[in-house]
């Protein structure tokens, strides 16, 4: 083993991590306190939050759409777009300004190495640390450490990636953090994962898993239920070899070569390729003097369901890897989903460490606004949109096609098409004996829907206890919105999404918090439930309306699914929303259920409104 202090990693790893962090971020939040009011459960809690939980008081007004956002004036804190210079001969480099890329693989503080007997945390190897910028402003950061450990007579490396960011939703800061590690021999076979990720004040979500004959069997921790197996290639990387991948293949300018990779934030195993594009003298951060490094592309392949279908896709990166030292300095990607573009900058602990002051706000780059108003679009019989992207590469394929939406018109060569979207009030009609029961894992309990929680039967039970005692599902299950749409309080809450028993003790949250109770509740009283994910439709004041991402929920009855939306609470869903996908939960602890939401941002679609039908 090297007895040295490594400075090595930076890798696809992390771009990857932190555009979901970042996007989930968004994606699951859906509150404005202060500011215009668009969509608000008029309702308030009858039952107080337990002592234990101090949420934020009720503001004026639950907000999925805040128009009229302030822009903002980047900051060139780093060159947004680094352009090579004709010398070829080498140049020292020398680190400057903030951040302050270390071009030297030794520390500029020269921390000692652990004694190699500390049984707790071993022998330190590696410690990085990376800053991240979005549209110029510095979000947050990776902090990378790889440990030697000695158990049974056997060399174990630990690694640690640790990623922090600060984002701006609707004018508030709030902070995101999670962390993976992974446990791997010398020669880079990884024997265990784990990922920690905050739900929110009160709930994290700890991953943790361990390969057994090309298995990965994860579990989530504290969650009494069977393991999830996941494929686990040969030569899938863990964090420790990653991190020293460049430094190993030592590539050349017209190398293309493949690895496995794990997220643990989705729990899968994604292939990326690479490309060596050129040898360039080039400097990387405002007052840098161009330094010799190779520039890279990393391509994360298309994340697929099982039935072969893309639910998920970036666009490739650049990277710029020293030379000489084969040390990664800096990751750009053009995130449309993050409104710019995404660089990461290896840097100092202090660099790192430092308190972002002004961020984004990542509704004014999230949000679709629309061509034109459609007062009362909830109450409408249909609409159709036009929907056009030029970053998809199959756009006919991003919006799901069932009773309510059809995707009709598609022009392959403009890549437009119009979606029609029609409202349905109640289920249809089924013919006798047509209607098919649905599967086990619209009716269990799970991480996230774990509706056999005390709370949630209890309110479950509330929710139907004034109906007749032949009342149908359609009926309980409008029951059960009207309860929600009642009793749950729209407040701040940073958190990323909650499960729907804790959402069930604190009657508190955002739009996923209402889709999860009231799929829950549907659940505890034997009714077949999903959330459903997508767009909504949003006025703005003084200005063209929008669409925003949304979470309602589906219920199956009569042989039929048909959705409602606790967060407006008008006993249906209109023309007003998109669904871009659904999840039952079943068996799932990530947020990859999320990813094709996260397809549709990455394309920035441009949608109009072609024609509205009247009920």
């Amino acid at each position: 083993m090297t007895d040295g202090f490594i400075r090595e990693t930076f890798t696809v790893r992390n771009w990857v991590a932190f555009a979901c962090l970042i996007s989930f971020a968004a994606i699951t939040s859906a509150e404005d306190p202060g500011g215009n009011i668009v969509i608000r459960p008029k309702g308030t809690s009858p039952t107080p939050p337990p002592p234990e939980v101090t949420p934020s008081p009720e503001k004026p007004g639950f907000i999925v759409i805040r128009p009229n956002g302030s822009g903002i004036k980047p900051e060139r804190l780093i060159a947004d777009d680094p352009k090579p210079k004709p010398k070829t001969e080498k140049v020292t480099p020398r680190p400057y300004g903030e951040p302050i890329p270390i071009s030297n693989p030794k520390p500029v503080d020269d921390p000692k190495p652990e004694p190699k007997g500390d049984p707790a945390k071993g022998k330190l190897l590696l410690e990085t640390w990376d800053a991240a910028y979005l549209k110029g402003y510095k979000v947050g950061y990776f902090h990378t450490l790889v440990r030697e450990r000695e158990a049974n007579g056997k060399t174990y490396l630990y690694a640690t990636r640790e990623h922090r960011m600060t984002l701006k939703r609707f004018g508030q800061m709030t902070e995101q953090s999670t962390e993976d590690a992974t446990l791997e021999t010398p020669e880079g076979q990884v024997l265990t994962t784990r990922m920690e990720l905050a739900l929110g004040p009160q709930q994290k979500l700890i991953l943790t898993g361990r390969i057994t004959d090309g298995i990965l069997k994860t579990q989530a921790e504290g969650v009494v239920s069977k393991a999830e197996e996941v494929a686990w290639p040969d030569g899938a990387l863990g964090i420790a070899k990653e991190a020293t991948l460049y430094k190993d293949k030592k590539p050349k300018a017209g190398d293309t070569f493949d690895y496995l990779m794990y997220e643990g934030r989705l729990n899968r195993v994604m292939k990326v390729t690479v490309d060596v594009k050129a040898l360039e003298t080039i400097a990387l951060v405002h007052g840098q003097k161009p330094t010799p490094m190779l520039r890279l592309t990393t391509t994360l392949h298309p994340l697929k369901d099982k039935d072969g279908k893309v639910v998920f896709r970036v666009p490739p990166a650049t990277v710029w890897v020293d030379a000489e030292t084969f040390e990664p300095m800096r990751t750009d990607q053009d995130m449309p989903s993050l409104g710019g573009r995404l660089i990461i900058v290896r840097t100092t602990k202090e660099a790192a460490l430092k308190t972002p002051t002004t961020v984004p706000d990542l509704f004014d780059v999230q949000s679709i606004r629309l061509d034109k108003d459609v007062p009362n679009i909830h109450e409408k019989a249909g609409v159709v949109y036009r929907i056009r992207t030029e970053e998809e590469p199959e756009p006919e394929t991003m919006i799901p096609q069932d009773a309510r939406q059809t995707v009709k018109n598609f022009d392959p060569k403009t890549k437009v098409f119009d979606l029609h979207v029609t409202a349905v009030r109640e289920p249809r009609p089924m013919p006798a004996g047509a209607a098919k029961p649905a599967g086990e894992e619209y009716l269990g309990s799970s991480f996230f829907v774990d509706w056999q929680d005390a709370n949630v039967k209890r309110h479950a039970a509330a929710a139907v206890a004034g109906l007749p005692a032949g009342a149908s599902e359609w009926q309980k299950a409008k029951a059960i919105e009207r309860w929600v749409h009642n009793n749950m309080k729209a407040v701040e809450f940073s958190q990323a999404m909650a499960t729907a028993g804790q959402v069930a003790k604190t009657l508190s949250g955002d739009c996923t918090e209402y889709a999860m109770l009231s799929a829950a509740m549907c659940r505890a009283n034997g009714i077949p439930s999903r959330t459903a994910l997508g767009l909504v439709y949003a006025p703005a004041q003084g200005g063209k309306p929008f669409l925003a991402y949304h979470m309602w929920f589906e219920v199956y009855v009569a042989g039929d699914w048909v959705a409602l939306d606790a967060t407006l609470g008008k006993g249906s869903v209109g023309p007003g929303h998109i669904k871009i996908t659904d999840a039952h939960w079943h068996g799932e602890r990530t947020f990859a259920p999320l990813l094709p939401v996260l397809r549709v941002l990455m394309s920035s679609p441009k949608v109009d409104v072609v024609s509205v039908s009247e009920r």
